[in-house]
């Protein structure tokens, strides 16, 4: 069972768009894929600084 709103959003909610084959890609591998989308933009971010 899941709480209520996090005391402290550790993630900031955000629209953004992305090619049909990026969607589709991190979708397939089913529920999760908003995380592994998060992962690869924070490892870019690491990379890139």
């Amino acid at each position: 069972m899941r709480g209520g709103r996090q005391k402290s959003p550790t993630k900031v909610p955000i629209s953004i768009r992305v090619s049909p084959e990026v969607a589709e890609y991190f979708r397939s591998a089913g529920k999760g894929w908003q995380g592994r989308v998060d992962h690869v933009l924070k490892e870019y971010v690491a990379h890139h600084k």
